[in-house]
């Protein structure tokens, strides 16, 4: 009989020694990767005892000058370029990041801008990408703020709809959904329920767009992705003949318009304007101090739409069919008419 009676025996770690030292090592790595990430720079490097003091405050690790030194030694091995003691004479910071700070600010931009996504899911995905930035960078970059007036979609299902959609494609099924529409409460309302065959998602005219084979009609059509609500995958084969990839394509065009030439005469104060919008690779000729031509190939929906936004600076002269139609939504134009009225 055990002199210890029922008393239970010490639990008993089933992995050898040298396992467990191991995997200490390496979570002692990973919480020092999460440091040097959070706190340092180059301008903000850290000395031993910080390191130390850091990785007892934020993780209750107990560790010494050896080893942090071998935790180092380990994320070098793993690739992670860190400035040693011996490089600046100070500590230890993170040198090479996933993300440069201006590709972040950069990145940032474009998640503001971008319509599609809802605000709260913005928010989301710029606090992911502050994340590679040090606490420091995140203070010195707050002085850069991004306009936050743009448009956003109310619907929070965009990404999950993208998903969904993806995986429909993927595995050629239709899906069943509810589309959506504005009321005039300003809250989108679902209007009809579709059943579509998916075959491409496009991103054009600042909207995610998904080409299609509806039920209902037999033709390819899109559907604005920020649209769709409760996206279900049948188990049932999208509708697929050889001749709808192609009128998959021509549908594309059929929305933006297959490029063609277009000639703009503008005037000078909008050179920069002309050139952000449509690239340095265009034919710029001077026609006098005030005014210039600009030549491109384009699909011309999009121009449309630009040049109404700079009628006092902006003539199209070609194509001609382009030119009548910016007339007509000149003369549709409710303030124009008001003011003839």
């Amino acid at each position: 009989m055990s002199l210890l009676g029922n008393v239970a025996a010490p639990a008993i770690d089933p992995r050898p020694p040298k396992e467990t030292a191991m995997l200490t090592e390496k979570a002692n790595a990973i919480c020092l990767l999460e440091v040097l990430k959070e706190y340092s720079d180059a301008e903000h490097i850290l000395p031993m005892r910080e390191i130390i003091a850091k990785m007892q405050s934020l993780y209750g690790i107990k560790i010494d000058r050896r080893t942090v030194y071998g935790a180092v030694a380990l994320l070098i091995e793993l690739g992670y370029d860190v400035s040693l003691y011996e490089d600046n004479g100070v500590g230890y910071y993170l040198r090479d990041r996933e993300l440069e700070p201006s590709e972040v600010l950069l990145l940032t931009d474009a998640v503001y801008s971008f319509p599609f996504i809802p605000a709260r899911q913005t928010e989301q995905l710029v606090q992911k990408l502050q994340k590679q930035l040090s606490v420091h960078q995140r203070k010195k970059y707050r002085h850069l703020t991004v306009a936050r007036q743009g448009r956003k979609t109310g619907n929070r299902q965009v990404f999950w709809n993208i998903e969904q959609l993806d995986e429909a494609i993927t595995r050629k099924k239709k899906v069943t959904l509810d589309y959506l529409h504005y009321g005039y409460d300003k809250r989108q309302h679902p209007t009809a329920t579709y059943t579509l065959s998916p075959y491409e998602m496009v991103y054009t005219n600042e909207h995610y767009y998904l080409i299609c084979v509806p039920d209902h009609d037999p033709h390819t059509r899109l559907y604005r992705i920020d649209r769709m609500a409760d996206i279900r995958i049948l188990d049932e084969p999208r509708s697929e003949t050889p001749a709808q990839k192609q009128e998959a394509q021509d549908a594309i065009y059929a929305f933006v318009g297959a490029p063609e030439r277009v000639v703009l005469h503008c005037d000078r104060a909008v050179l920069d304007d002309v050139l952000d919008r449509f690239g340095t690779g265009i034919q710029v000729f001077e026609r006098d101090e005030q005014t210039f031509t600009a030549v491109l190939t384009t699909p011309p929906r999009g121009v449309h739409f630009w040049a109404l936004q700079y009628l006092s600076f902006v003539e199209v002269a070609e194509p001609a069919w382009l030119r009548d139609e910016i007339m007509e939504s000149i003369a549709r134009n409710q303030y124009t008419n008001r003011k003839n009225g």
